[in-house]
């Protein structure tokens, strides 16, 4: 059943057409929710209370407007009201931002896990405006019109943030590697001195 006609069925009072919006949306706004706030469990209770206003405000939704980007709109608002609540930051230290250098291995042969983590953490450090498109494209697929409705911005805004973003969370990976081969190849001379060292004395 296409959404128009589960959203008729939901605001008629059919409770499993809730439910089904519910298990089509549930995963792609908890994904958008943890990139948000990098937290699951936080994640977790803003999916159940989004969902719980999708229930409570199902009247509000106009025949225009598409259940996708009002549902995201409303996640998108949540995400923004626990940020400012909590004043929550998530600071890069040293050893997060260089975690590619624990390891002798080439940044291009990190498992794909730890790849992962550290582009989840460079998005905490962008701005929420640039975090939200970035997160809206590249990882929920959405159409730029979908992102400017959620984001309440024009498209030309929309644009403008995610090339501004993608350029930022670039900065932030090319910084990182050329800083974990620095320490590679400085604790590869470092050897090498040890090891001529040692040949000397012996």
């Amino acid at each position: 059943m296409d959404d128009s006609l589960l959203v008729k069925a939901f605001q008629e009072g059919d409770e499993f057409a809730f439910v089904s919006l519910y298990n089509r949306y549930r995963e792609g706004v908890y994904s958008f929710c943890t990139k948000m706030l990098l937290d699951r469990e936080l994640a977790a209770d803003v999916l159940q209370e989004t969902f719980l206003r999708v229930y409570e405000n199902r009247h509000r939704l106009v025949k225009s407007e598409s259940i996708r980007s009002w549902i995201y709109t409303i996640a998108r608002n949540q995400c923004l009201n626990h940020l400012r609540r909590n004043k929550r930051t998530v600071p890069l230290t040293d050893d997060v931002k260089l975690r590619a250098s624990m390891s002798n291995s080439p940044i291009s042969q990190l498992e794909k896990s730890e790849q992962i983590a550290l582009v989840n953490m460079f998005l905490m450090e962008l701005k929420f405006e640039y975090r939200e498109v970035i997160v809206l494209r590249e990882y929920q697929n959405l159409s730029y019109n979908e992102i400017a409705a959620i984001s309440r911005s024009t498209l030309s805004s929309v644009k403008s943030r995610l090339f501004k973003a993608r350029r930022k969370l670039a900065e932030f990976i090319l910084n990182a590697e050329n800083e974990a081969k620095r320490r590679i190849e400085s604790s590869a001379n470092s050897d090498s001195a040890v090891r001529t060292s040692g040949d000397n004395h012996g």
